[in-house]
């Protein structure tokens, strides 16, 4: 059973190193900057501004990475079954009416910034301080005010 678990654990490891490792920046062989097309809009890419699909993937893979779906449920994660913390899955559409003043954007943004900022209505839990850099909460808020997948 103990080596079973050990594998269950190498193999999980792996999945999130393959995912990782498909959502990095790839070297570029020649310009510095691209144009992606997706549906009616184009959109430029260069090296400091990363495409939303890439930085909205980047945000699920650090949802499920820095723990989030261990009290938070999201449909994007059906198998996610503890919550402590409030279901995540159209955060968007209310986040902009939590607090007057700060737009859905903003409220996610300081949330997950200042953790104890706020608190929801009926959960007792705290959210913790993970820490997130600048970066991490981009891609977090990007993937949180995304359409639910």
């Amino acid at each position: 059973m103990l080596r079973s678990i050990a594998e269950l654990a190498a193999y999980g490891t792996f999945a999130v190193l393959l995912t990782a490792a498909s959502l990095a920046p790839q070297p570029g062989g020649g310009a510095s900057s691209a144009t992606i097309t997706t549906g009616p809009k184009a959109l430029t890419s260069s090296a400091a501004a990363q495409p939303a699909v890439t930085v909205t993937s980047r945000g699920a893979l650090l949802f499920a990475t820095k723990g989030c779906i261990g009290c938070h449920t999201h449909v994007s994660f059906p198998n996610a079954r503890m919550q402590v913390g409030p279901d995540l899955t159209a955060v968007a559409e209310r986040a902009g009416t939590r607090v007057s003043g700060l737009d859905a954007r903003a409220y996610i943004r300081q949330s997950l910034r200042e953790p104890g900022a706020y608190r929801v209505a009926g959960y007792t839990a705290v959210m913790p301080d993970l820490r997130l850099t600048d970066e991490q909460i981009d891609s977090l808020t990007a993937f949180l005010l995304s359409p639910a997948r």
